[in-house]
């Protein structure tokens, strides 16, 4: 399409002053701006920028607002001007960011219309370099002055590149500006101690679960001889025994394997998580963690007992 060779005398009445009203003349003078900037030769353009009387450097920021803007659309866009100043310095610099940083911003109310060109400015530098801008009771630890809502964590046999995980970075570190809370990175102690926290709280779940399965009232019904046999003097100690023992006392106890699986699968999965959160060998929590797959695979009751147990608890 041909630009446009005529200079719009309505534009430079009405814009003249426009620049230095509210926020929402800014943009609205922006957005004109940059619109004639693309319909428009060049030359054409820059008799309209002399003849408003505006001059180049504040006409050049006004167009690099209005280019902006024009990214952002019409109903968010008006939600972003409700949060803006009246001063087209400091809009132009809050245009630095993105469009959807400037959408989150506004959303969280992190810019407003009182904000000034020095706090615009300290608040950009914290979203480009949230690191660098963290205050000392930020910087990976959780500070008195504020509360731990939520931990992001993965499994332990999971891998995750490191391209991922700073993608999954930055999609948090938006999500947190739109909702005003911030995304901190722990300590490696930190991150070990969350770890063995989550762990001991299902060790602890999936217990109970087996103590559900197997009560004291079913092992006292249990053969005197099996149990001298695996030298068990109670259920707690059923409980605490090694895999082998475990299944090996239920088995001969009951009579064979087949009422094992068809009486005991339940608490054999409760035992298999438990194992698989409580162990201090990562590689047999590994193994453990294999062994109830093989499981599942074979039993779809005991997948569907797992799932369920798992919702129930809150797990997934």
């Amino acid at each position: 399409m041909t630009k446009g060779q005529k200079v719009d005398t309505d534009l430079i009445v009405s814009g003249g002053q426009a620049y230095k009203g509210s926020a929402k003349e800014i943009v609205t003078l922006s957005l004109m701006l940059a619109e004639k900037a693309s319909q428009m030769d060049k030359s054409v353009f820059n008799i309209l920028r002399d003849r408003m009387g505006i001059n180049p450097k504040t006409f050049s920021k006004l167009k690099v607002i209005g280019e902006r803007m024009s990214e952002i659309s019409d109903t968010k866009r008006r939600e972003v001007i409700k949060q803006l100043p009246a001063s087209y310095s400091t809009i132009y610099l809050l245009c630095s960011l993105s469009p959807e940083e400037l959408i989150s911003a506004s959303k969280a109310k992190s810019i407003t219309p009182q904000i000034s060109l020095r706090k615009a400015k300290d608040y950009i530098q914290q979203v480009r370099f949230p690191k660098a801008a963290a205050t000392d009771s930020e910087r990976g630890r959780w500070g008195l002055k504020q509360k731990h809502l939520y931990s992001v964590m993965r499994p332990e046999d999971a891998s995750i590149s490191e391209e991922v995980k700073q993608s999954l970075e930055a999609a948090l570190r938006r999500v947190c500006r739109d909702y005003g809370v911030s995304l901190q990175m722990p300590k490696s102690s930190e991150t070990a101690r969350l770890i063995q926290d989550e762990r001991r709280t299902k060790g602890m779940f999936w217990k109970s679960i087996l103590q559900k399965e197997l009560t004291a009232r079913w092992f006292n019904k249990m053969p005197d001889l099996t149990k001298k046999q695996f030298n068990l003097k109670n259920v707690g100690e059923l409980y605490e025994a090694p895999l082998r023992t475990f299944t090996g006392f239920i088995i001969r106890a009951e009579g064979g394997t087949d009422i094992f699986w068809d009486k005991h699968g339940e608490a054999f999965v409760a035992k298999l998580q438990m194992l698989s959160e409580v162990d201090d060998n990562a590689a047999q929590r590994y193994n453990y963690r294999r062994r109830l797959e093989q499981v599942m695979e074979r039993h779809t009751k005991l997948a569907i007992f797992n799932n369920v147990t798992l919702k129930n608890g809150g797990f997934v």
